[in-house]
């Protein structure tokens, strides 16, 4: 009985932790939803990426896959993300995806957070940019 309130204590624990970080995270969504039009209007690009590829891009970063999907999708739809740029997202956000949460998640169980977060960003960043670079010489 003493192992059964133990382990029930500690998941309780754990899910205590999982909803703070997973609540923040929806509100920041919510909040880069509102800005979207501000960012659209960027005329700067990352590596291929445009201001209206930043809605997307961020989404996918904080949250994950399964907003950033969404909401490239409905970016796509609506305004003038090209092919090609929803693939430099999708490409930049399969491996470096929900850093926040993820990161989080992993700190929590004992992974180290600084190692996950800056090996993801680069290889990111950097097999995006490549890609980018080696795609507009066709």
């Amino acid at each position: 009985m003493e192992t059964l309130l133990g382990a029930l204590k500690g998941s309780f624990l754990l899910c205590g932790q999982l909803f703070l970080i997973i609540v923040p995270l929806t509100i920041f969504y919510e909040f880069l939803k509102s800005r979207e039009a501000a960012l659209g209007e960027n005329r700067r690009s990352f590596a291929g990426i445009s201001g209206n590829g930043l809605i997307p891009l961020l989404t996918g970063i904080v949250i994950g896959l399964t907003y950033g999907a969404g909401v490239i999708i409905h970016s796509i739809r609506s305004t003038d993300i090209r092919k090609r740029e929803a693939f430099l997202i999708l490409l930049y956000l399969s491996i470096c995806h929900a850093v926040i949460e993820d990161t989080l998640i992993f700190v929590v169980i004992g992974a180290n957070g600084i190692v996950l977060l800056l090996g993801r960003f680069f290889l990111a960043t950097l097999l995006t940019y490549l890609v980018h670079k080696a795609g507009g010489k066709r």
